[in-house]
């Protein structure tokens, strides 16, 4: 006996402390994989959407500006680098600094003007023409773009660049009254 412990028991205290921590180390490796596989899983359904993007862009040729001088009218670029087209995209004007329109599209309200509801982006550049309300002392705009992808699931890239899932088609999203007018897109010649 060694301190007083009997072999067996002491065997037994090793064998113990071997399977419980073969099992801790077998429970750590099935967390870690199937916080791999809901990583791969979250990865394979924002592959289309994080390859949607839009921005404003002056320099192009305004010959087909629309005529409506009501509004201040910003060239928006739409670029679907994915291989699929996405749908009901809808373009709104939306607030990143000073007092302009709301920071996210969904707080305008539903007849809020300086939107355009685009319809089916095809793969890649494409151009409309967004209402704006201009650009008053401190105030910055973007585009937000609201699309369905091509598996269904509806997301909103917001004006800075962020891209969120909302729960809705985007015409719900935006509270719009049907029925609507779909403007599409025309393809930007590089």
């Amino acid at each position: 006996m060694i301190f007083g412990i009997d072999i067996d028991i002491a065997n037994l205290i090793v064998q113990a402390f071997i399977g419980f921590f073969t099992l801790g180390t077998l429970i750590a490796a099935l967390r870690q994989s199937s916080q791999n596989k809901r990583n791969r899983e979250d990865d394979i359904k924002r592959y289309q959407p994080s390859r949607i993007s839009a921005w404003y862009e002056g320099g192009r040729n305004r010959t087909d500006q629309p005529k409506d001088n009501r509004f201040v009218w910003q060239l928006v670029v739409l670029r679907n680098e994915s291989e699929s087209p996405v749908y009901d995209v809808i373009v709104t004007c939306v607030g990143i600094s000073g007092a302009g329109p709301s920071f996210k599209g969904e707080d305008n309200r539903p007849a809020f003007p300086d939107r355009v509801c685009v319809g089916t982006l095809p793969p890649g550049a494409w151009y409309t023409w967004l209402p704006t309300e201009g650009h008053g002392m401190g105030v910055r705009t973007a585009p937000e773009t609201a699309f369905t992808d091509a598996n269904g699931t509806s997301w909103v890239r917001r004006g800075n660049g962020s891209l969120e899932e909302i729960p809705m088609e985007p015409t719900s999203f935006y509270r719009l009254p049907l029925p609507l007018t779909w403007y599409g897109c025309k393809k930007l010649t590089e």
